[in-house]
């Protein structure tokens, strides 16, 4: 009788747990006043557990149902509206609005992708830029589509779609010359300036026209290129070759060229009585030369009272436009006056202006000099006659028959006595005959004699 009795309380209490709501385990728990033993009344607690646990993963099992749908959804959306943006922005590229119709509908896909981003990742859940490319390319993007897309002015992006910047087209290859086009520019800039580049000097270019790219609205260094020679935009054209020149120089550079200036040559020159005395520097720069050589004409007013400075002329030229309106301003910052400048003559021939950073050179010696854009492979007969040509540190830069054709309308260019000074590691190709040879100890100056 015990037994039918148990038999039946439990399965009474059974049949009241299930008819009870889910929440309900007041029998079950500790301390419950249930009549069963200690140990019935735990197997009905794992019972309870148990189908509370189904009933949670049933309802986990349904939501995870509703998110894929929204999901999908969503995947829907940003297939729709990256159909609208391929739209917008090719018919915004056939107008000079186009960069920014692309940047708008760009953003307006950012900003949607952005906001269902937690509904997108519940999909895959992606962790690198190879997964979430994968998956743009199932909503209706391929992936190499995407990388191309860099080339029209956009670069793919988590994946939203946004306007890339230069530095992004550089990082993807825009900002290195190909081999083919790097061979092309160096005969161009031979052929133009006289400037040989040589083998390997792909890093040089680089580096000199990265931050034309931007100015000229360029995606490459080939395409900036491509329109350099082509001569079709001088402004591009100019633009280059500019940043191709070499423009390292500081004050009396070597001090030897300016020693023999003040000891030798206008000493000799005011005793023949010369004048006027005609000074040309060929290769000028960012002015310090021929600033330095008018210096040394005036500091000569306190040791040769015939010396006059206004019968002294000094010509400056330079490939580079940009380096000559530098020098005809004449202004310099502290960096640039640290460079072979002794206190003294700073103090002396040099001004302060409005701002502080800035030195400008003494009205004084300014006026001694005429800036002129010339290119020296180009026609000297506008230039004249001089007693004393500068032309230094530059011929390092070009080919030996390069170097004899430029001597040699250097050696016309001179009266008989006049004086060529070049640079301390240049020598004279194919016009040694024509001059003779003066040690200054130190350094070494070249007199025609012929």
């Amino acid at each position: 009788m015990f037994f039918s009795f148990f038999r039946r309380k439990r399965d009474d209490d059974e049949d009241d747990y299930y008819g009870r709501s889910d929440g309900d385990d007041s029998h079950a728990g500790a301390g419950s006043e249930s009549p069963l033993p200690p140990a019935m009344g735990s197997g009905i607690g794992r019972l309870d557990r148990q189908k509370r646990l189904a009933s949670r993963t049933q309802g986990s099992f349904g939501s995870s149902a509703s998110r894929r749908e929204q999901s999908d959804r969503t995947a829907d959306e940003l297939k729709r509206r990256y159909a609208e943006y391929e739209r917008t922005h090719k018919a915004a590229s056939a107008s000079t609005g186009a960069a920014a119709s692309g940047t708008s509908a760009a953003s307006s896909l950012q900003r949607y992708a952005a906001a269902h981003r937690p509904v997108l990742k519940t999909q895959s859940a992606p962790r690198d830029m190879a997964s979430i490319e994968k998956r743009l390319s199932t909503i209706g993007r391929p992936t190499a589509a995407v990388t191309a897309s860099v080339g029209h002015g956009f670069i793919s992006r988590n994946p939203d779609v946004v306007p890339a910047t230069n530095r992004a087209r550089a990082a993807l290859g825009g900002g290195s010359v190909s081999d083919m086009q790097y061979h092309r520019f160096a005969a161009y800039l031979q052929e133009k300036s006289g400037i040989v580049l040589g083998e390997n000097k792909q890093y040089l270019v680089n580096s000199r026209l990265n931050s034309l790219l931007s100015t000229f609205r360029c995606g490459s260094i080939d395409e900036l290129l491509t329109r350099c020679m082509d001569g079709r935009d001088d402004k591009v054209s100019e633009a280059v070759l500019n940043a191709m020149t070499t423009n390292e120089t500081l004050w009396f550079r070597d001090t030897y060229p300016y020693l023999a200036l003040s000891n030798i040559i206008l000493p000799e020159l005011a005793m023949r009585g010369k004048y006027p005395v005609r000074i040309w520097s060929s290769a000028c720069s960012s002015g310090q030369e021929p600033y330095s050589i008018a210096i040394t004409v005036l500091e000569m007013l306190g040791h040769m009272v015939h010396i006059d400075p206004s019968q002294v002329q000094i010509i400056a030229t330079d490939l580079s436009t940009d380096m000559l309106s530098r020098c005809r301003a004449g202004y310099y910052d502290a960096h640039a006056l640290s460079r072979g400048l002794s206190a003294e003559r700073r103090a002396k021939f040099f001004r302060p202006t409005h701002n502080p950073a800035l030195m400008q050179i003494d009205p004084r010696a300014k006026h001694m000099v005429e800036f002129r854009q010339m290119n020296l492979l180009g026609s000297y007969a506008l230039m004249g006659r001089f007693d004393v040509i500068f032309c230094r540190n530059v011929l390092i830069y070009f080919n030996n028959d390069v170097k004899a054709q430029i001597l040699r309308k250097f050696a016309m260019c001179l009266n008989k006595g006049g004086y060529l000074i070049l640079g301390s590691t240049e020598t004279l190709v194919g016009v040694a005959d024509q001059f003779e040879m003066m040690r200054c100890h130190p350094g070494i100056i070249y007199k025609k004699i012929r």
